[in-house]
């Protein structure tokens, strides 16, 4: 195809995966219905003995007499209800300091706590079927820990929106004034008019005082823990699931069955546990077993067994840790690796509802998103729901709400939730803990190769495929293993589970991006658990946006990778240097032409920068940063130039709690690593703004940003884009495999597979007639077909069936994926937009992941069909009307120019900007 100067014409939203042992394809399911909480419990009679003394107190007061007969703890029945009435109590005084609909008075003014525990019984406590193992005191002349812990009360902020609730916490002596400091700020936020101070609740959850407990021991240590109770009229407990740990007094086990080991409000109790050498590495919660609901609202933690010897480092300093989810393990006798807590659990039970920075209780159900309990669903303390915040602050000032962003940084800045953070090629292993008591959760982590073996002790070749990429890039991981491997975890009420992913920090891909995680429960997801890991290829130091590429603070390298990552460059010093790619050498010019038909391609620094962004054009085609929000316009960047130097797009001048720019209005240089690569991310967060596509709509920016080289073989039929031209042209179709060297997603001489999916909404068949009963026909039927099967499929609603495509181990796989699904009113509430999210492949998170997360670019689609929108008040409904255009007359060969007519309101095209042409035609 030949360019040309004004549309550069080529098949776009382009995905490459790169298959190593499976694929599925998943739908990203529509914003839902939506919907409003209605329900109430309790009666507002005056004298009414069903009022004075409601069913559910009476529920509650039986089952918590059975669980004291089974548990031992019986006589208890008293303080249980004490300490029951006194966090409704403090849950209901919270909503009247507020003058709110929520708490404005009326019939069912003061019968909202009814409804905590309206609903059936409580999941009551286990203690007595906990498993004991047999524990001893600690031999003398062996290394010892020692913790100095209280159980304390604390309001707990999730977010930096300030939803919070009366919870509980462990907490180390030495930082209770820092959690009551935080205690206080939170407190001040929220009482701001603006709403712009997020308190003291950091983006991604660095190194704040108010977090679970995540406190560790080595293999051969004796750990000992003055535990103080400082709750305020409660008993409490510290047990660790799993251990041996002792009451040091006695000798006894340390369970809530033994005399002793649950203590009264203002007292100390001391524990001590021998942790034998050969005593299994890995996490073990900490419970308090003195009663449910201090659990359920904060009362969890973690200890760590680490290996023999092994001393734990503050990420952001390097100095000696005793407390945090996120840490540095070094060791003399091993390799160094980062270490993850991740708490999984809800807050409260399933009826409790946490407050909003107003004191209203936030609703059951998602008005925006129908997730049921939004910021009650959490990671680490933290949660950051989809829609009662984020979403709906977007439709508020631009009027629309894209659901697809959820999850973006670029559109809603950084989560408050869990961020774990390396560097390219640092092993990493995550302990997960599950700190609720009521439902399961599944941790899915997104990236293709971030998977692990079932049964890690089974296998002998562990260390090789968790360390494979700890040097470079992995093209042909090992196929067959002892165990399988598994990217879904599924965990239960107080587990823990460890796992070490295959490759470590960036993959086998060696690829600097953000990885998704997630409960894979779409309402608790959808309902604020989640987080992703940030990989790294330059240092951050922590001067943002000048050095460091983050806001988040610095991140020291692991000490025995020390010197491995550059502090990152501007693009002006990339010229006069070879970039080496494993082996693959591009020499970087300051002018004249680039030749890339050389054996080391020369490259102009612009070039090199150009292929390596979005097209540079204005969103709206306008400097106005409101018109370019508005415009939803993702296909193009506002990038500049400053001589031979690249300057990111202005900084954002608007306002949020989650982000408000050091620099508002200006631009920064672009940072590139000591390969030339981008260094990650290379994008700052704008408000309510669509996050823009990869050049070309290309699948993998990161890894094969240059599509140079000549490829005159025909992959398909349908092959999708130009992939021939000559060696000064780019290659709107993809690089060819091996074409960034070893650092190409596809290796050289890799199979190829090509499929051309599109989207339809077509009747489909349900069930066949049986008799004089006819089929059962779904007419709004949604489904993926490929391309030359599609009109077979809507011609007949039996052939409506979902999509299963192949490949080989070691393929290299391109998607071209398009959209025919309308807006409407019944289906996607005038909100379409899809992707699709592929299993067990490796790939470049950056633009194949299907689901937009963190920095990366926008990955789903609007219909190409579509060239209209419904109206209202002067705005579209739902999301803008796409970017779609009429070709109004044929062209012919030699013409440099396409006559269109473009969708009503929809922004005009860019020069440079990448379109597809005859897409409505099959295999066109």
């Amino acid at each position: 195809m030949k360019s040309n100067p004004i549309l550069n014409l080529a098949r776009s939203l382009s995905t490459r995966l790169f298959l190593v042992l499976g694929l599925a394809v998943v739908l990203v399911s529509p914003a839902g219905a939506i919907s409003v909480d209605h329900g109430h419990d309790g009666s507002h009679g005056k004298s009414n003995p069903a009022v004075d003394r409601p069913i559910w107190l009476d529920k509650l007061e039986n089952q918590l007499n059975h669980e004291d007969v089974m548990s031992g703890l019986e006589g208890s029945q008293e303080k249980l209800d004490k300490t029951f009435m006194k966090l409704m109590g403090q849950l209901q005084d919270k909503v009247k300091e507020h003058a709110s609909p929520a708490s404005s008075g009326g019939g069912f003014h003061d019968s909202w706590s009814a409804h905590q525990l309206g609903q059936s019984y409580l999941l009551g406590p286990t203690e007595a079927a906990a498993k004991v193992y047999k524990g001893a005191h600690c031999p003398g002349n062996i290394p010892t820990k020692t913790y100095e812990v209280s159980a304390i009360n604390v309001e707990v902020t999730l977010n930096q929106w300030g939803d919070y609730y009366p919870g509980y916490m462990y907490v180390l002596d030495k930082d209770i004034g820092k959690v009551r400091d935080e205690e206080k700020r939170n407190l001040a936020a929220r009482q701001k008019e603006d709403g712009l101070d997020p308190g003291a609740v950091s983006t991604g959850l660095q190194g704040d005082a108010i977090q679970p407990m995540t406190i560790r021991g080595n293999q051969g240590d004796c750990v000992r823990v003055k535990f103080t109770n400082r709750l305020e009229d409660e008993d409490a407990g510290f047990q660790i699931s799993g251990s041996a740990m002792i009451i040091s007094s006695s000798g006894q086990p340390n369970t809530a069955a033994t005399k002793g080991s649950i203590i009264s409000s203002g007292e100390s109790k001391e524990y001590e546990w021998f942790i034998p050498v050969d005593q299994q590495e890995g996490s073990h919660m900490i419970q308090n077993h003195a009663g449910r609901d201090p659990s359920a609202l904060g009362l969890i933690g973690a200890f760590i067994v680490e290996p023999r010897g092994s001393r734990y480092l503050d990420p952001f300093t390097g100095g000696p840790l005793e407390n945090g989810w996120m840490a540095m393990i070094a060791n003399d006798d091993a390799r160094d690796f980062r270490e993850f807590a991740l708490f999984y659990h809800e807050v409260g039970d399933e009826s409790f509802r946490p407050l909003n920075r107003h004191g209203e209780m936030i609703p059951q159900r998602d008005p925006l998103t129908d997730a049921y309990r939004p910021s009650a669903r959490a990671m680490n303390f933290r949660s950051e729901p989809f829609g009662i915040n984020n979403l709906a602050q977007q439709e508020k000032h631009f009027h629309y709400e894209d659901e697809s962003l959820s999850y973006s940084s670029y559109t809603f800045a950084d989560a408050p939730t869990t961020i774990p953070r390396s560097y390219l090629g640092d092993p990493a292993k995550f302990r997960l803990i599950h700190g609720g008591g009521e439902v399961f959760h599944s941790h899915h982590p997104h990236g293709g190769s971030i998977r692990w073996t079932r049964s890690p002790q089974r296998e002998v070749q562990l260390t090789n495929l968790t360390q494979a990429a700890y040097d470079g890039p992995v093209k042909y991981p090992v196929v067959r293993t002892t165990t399988d491997r598994v990217d879904v975890e599924v965990i239960g009420p107080a587990e823990a589970l460890d796992l070490e992913t295959e490759c470590g920090s960036g993959l086998c891909q060696r690829l600097a991006g953000d990885f998704l995680f997630h409960c894979h429960v779409a309402h608790h997801y959808v309902a604020g658990m989640w987080g992703y890991w940030r990989v790294y290829n330059t240092l951050q130091d922590g001067n943002y946006p000048m050095g460091s590429t983050d806001v988040m603070r610095p991140l020291k390298e692991l000490p025995d990778r020390a010197g491995r990552i550059p502090k990152g460059q501007t693009s002006d010093q990339l010229v006069g240097r070879t970039m080496d790619w494993f082996g693959k050498k591009f020499n970087v010019v300051g002018s004249g032409k680039s030749d890339w038909s050389k054996e080391t391609p020369v490259v102009n620094v612009k070039d090199w920068v150009k292929y390596m962004l979005p097209p540079q054009g204005k969103p709206g085609h306008t400097d106005d940063e409101t018109g370019q929000i508005l415009a939803y316009d993702g296909s193009v960047w506002d990038y500049s130039w400053k001589g031979n130097q690249a300057l990111s797009e202005r900084e954002s001048t608007l306002k949020t709690p989650k982000y408000i720019s050091p620099r508002p209005g200006k631009r920064h240089a672009i940072q590139f690593d000591q390969h030339g690569k981008l260094a990650w991310p290379h994008m700052t967060p704008h408000f309510g703004k669509r996050v823009p596509f990869a050049r070309n709509h290309g699948g993998a920016p990161w890894l094969e940003p240059f599509h140079m080289q000549t490829d005159a073989e025909v992959i398909t039929k349908t092959e999708s884009g130009s992939a021939r031209s000559g060696s000064d042209m780019e290659n709107t179709g993809g690089a060819k495999p091996g074409e960034q060297g070893r650092w190409s997603l596809c290796p050289a001489g890799a199979g190829r597979k090509q499929y051309n999916l599109v989207f339809i909404n077509t009747p489909i068949e349900l069930s066949g007639a049986v008799g004089n009963t006819p089929p059962i026909i779904d007419k709004y039927g949604l489904i993926y077909v490929i391309d030359e099967d599609m009109a077979e499929v809507k011609a007949d609603p039996k052939k409506a069936i979902p999509l299963v495509i192949r490949a080989n181990v070691y393929d290299c796989v391109d998607l071209l994926l398009t959209s025919e699904w309308n807006d409407d009113d019944f289906t996607n509430f005038q909100m379409s937009k899809l992707n699709i999210h592929p299993h067990f492949f490796q790939f470049d998170n950056q633009a194949s992941d299907g689901v937009i997360s963190g920095f990366s670019y926008d990955q789903s689609m609007r219909s190409y069909r579509q060239f209209d929108k419904k109206m209202k008040d002067g705005h579209h409904v739902g999301m803008p009307v796409p970017m779609n255009a009429k070709v109004l007359k044929s062209t012919r060969a030699g013409d440099n120019t396409v006559e269109i007519q473009m969708a009503g309101h929809a922004t005009p095209y860019h020069v440079g900007a990448d379109i597809i042409v005859g897409i409505e035609v099959p295999n066109g």
